[in-house]
């Protein structure tokens, strides 16, 4: 088959792979994500952000000092943000990361801190649980040995458990308790729920006696526990295990959509199970180790699939059923002839908003992009990085005579414009714009105007007091894996800057700093 290049391929069975038309079987709905992954807290540089029931925002986080845990509230009528109030602060007290929960108003946060000092690479010893009913008054309580783990909160918002080394901490009606729980074989990490009526169920990942299995304990009060074990894979691996409400928890590495499973129940009376097994466990994937080993995508509302190749030239695609749990046939999205590719960078802070799956082939990069898991197209990049809006929901592709703006809700818009220069980065202006940042005269390279898109190519916002450095601009890689997104500007010997696009009252500006 010939080369596949900026056209659609209809994913529809194992063997059919057509240019610019799709398979005439209509597409299934789009699976829905893993429950409750949606809810979760958004990370925030040392802390969290998450949406209360009245639908307004609560930012909390430790201070860049490590001194203070504060909370900030955004109305969301006014979208204005409150004071910050502050949670915690004792002396000699040092906080650098925060837990959050939330339901009915209510709010539950674990504190990471330690006392005289904090380290990023060592198990907190001092933690605090802290409570508020309204975000404005906050209690809190001093947690005994390692305590790191995620708060659970009841749904009605009256309780909260915090697991703490011996046990866990419970909070309700209008005080904290302390539980004393044998968990023997406990490895890695372990998540608690807790109901209206106080029911308490403790998970952790066992390896007692060899036999790896996730153990539940579940109880009211301080009563004997009634015992479950359950045996998903990797059960004695250092993975994630976080709740999502009083019934349901997800295990494994939240990151990747492909190695999450759902351990839950139907109400407080029903035995915990594994009701959705993690994807990369499920039957029919063809898994691939090696070259263009068999990574995980999905986006918000639409389907997850799986790419790999075995000798990085015939890049196949698989879409999953999450109904059944099962993985249906692979087809053909990229055809790269004799070339082999590899795997560009497809991490970012925040899940992005849309499918964009990077390959790195000899003299430029593909991105493979699909909306439903069967249509997909083959956007020849060249060697510029990816912009991605500082939301995730949208990403800017470069190439060398057009570029594209990848969206859910518009799908590919193409733009006329291409990027040529060594330096230059695009980022998108929503679903069907984009900012290029580029050089402009005698400068080698290095950028110096922002540029917008428009029907014909680029127009001239404006020009920047980005520095031209001695010798040519030698490339602009981006920096995705933490928030603010960024890019890396540099020349010979690695001299540059980083810098962001980034828009203000409607006004396009660069931010730069000296790295």
């Amino acid at each position: 088959m010939s080369r596949i290049t900026g056209v659609i391929v209809a994913l529809a069975t194992a063997a059919a792979v057509l240019t610019g038309s799709t398979v005439g079987a209509a597409a299934p709905p789009a699976p829905e994500d893993v429950p409750g992954v949606a809810d979760l807290p958004r990370q925030v540089e040392r802390g969290e952000e998450l949406t209360l029931a009245d639908g307004d925002l609560l930012r909390v986080w430790a201070s860049e000092n490590y001194r203070t845990v504060r909370a900030r509230r955004r109305d969301a009528a006014t979208g204005a943000w409150a004071d910050p109030v502050v949670v915690l602060r004792k002396k000699r007290l040092f906080c650098g990361n925060v837990d959050v929960r939330t339901a009915n108003g209510a709010v539950a946060v674990v504190a990471q801190c330690d006392y005289n000092g904090y380290a990023e690479d060592q198990a907190p010893t001092a933690s605090h649980a802290l409570w508020s009913a309204d975000t404005v008054s906050w209690t809190a309580y001093e947690l005994e040995g390692e305590a790191y783990d995620e708060p659970g909160i009841s749904p009605d918002g009256s309780r909260a458990v915090y697991p703490e080394s011996e046990g866990y901490v419970t909070f309700g009606p209008d005080e904290f308790t302390r539980h004393r729980l044998e968990t023997p074989g406990q490895e890695y990490t372990a998540t608690a729920t807790i109901t209206d009526e106080s029911q308490v169920s403790y998970l952790y990942g066992s390896g007692l006696a060899r036999r790896c299995r996730i153990v539940v304990l579940t109880r009211t009060g301080d009563a004997a526990p009634v015992r479950q074990e359950l045996t998903p894979n990797r059960a004695c691996e250092d993975t994630s295990f976080v709740n999502v409400d009083a019934h349901t928890t997800l295990f494994g590495y939240l990151p990747d959509p492909g190695q999450v499973a759902v351990i839950s129940r139907t109400d407080a009376g029903s035995p915990w199970a594994v009701t959705q097994v993690a994807p990369a466990d499920a039957p029919g994937l063809d898994v691939v180790e090696r070259d263009l080993h068999t990574q995980f995508f999905a986006a918000p509302g639409g389907p997850l699939v799986a790419i790999g190749s075995a000798r990085g030239h015939r890049i196949r695609a698989q879409l999953y059923d999450r109904a059944t749990q099962t993985w249906g046939p692979s087809a053909v999205v990229h055809d790269a002839g004799r070339a082999r590719c590899s795997w560009g960078d497809t991490t970012t802070a925040d899940p992005l908003g849309v499918i964009a799956a990077t390959v790195r082939c000899p003299r430029r990069s593909v991105v493979l992009t699909t909306r439903d898991g069967i249509a997909w197209q083959a956007l020849r990049a060249g060697r510029h990085p990816l912009g991605v809006s500082p939301d995730s929901q949208y990403v800017a592709v470069p190439g060398r005579s057009r570029s594209w703006v990848i969206s859910a809700e518009r799908g590919v818009v193409t733009l006329p414009g291409g990027v040529t220069g060594r330096c230059d980065v695009l980022v998108p202006d929503g679903p069907d714009g984009a900012v290029l940042l580029t050089a402009a005269g005698r400068h080698r390279g290095w950028p110096t105007v922002l540029q917008h898109s428009y029907a014909d190519g680029w127009s001239r916002l404006s020009r920047t007091n980005l520095p031209v450095k001695k010798g040519p601009c030698r490339r602009a890689q981006a920096d995705h894996w933490s928030q603010p997104y960024r890019f890396r500007v540099s020349g010979e010997r690695f001299r540059g800057y980083t810098v962001r696009i980034v828009q203000r009252d409607d006004e396009w500006a660069v931010r730069r700093a000296v790295w």
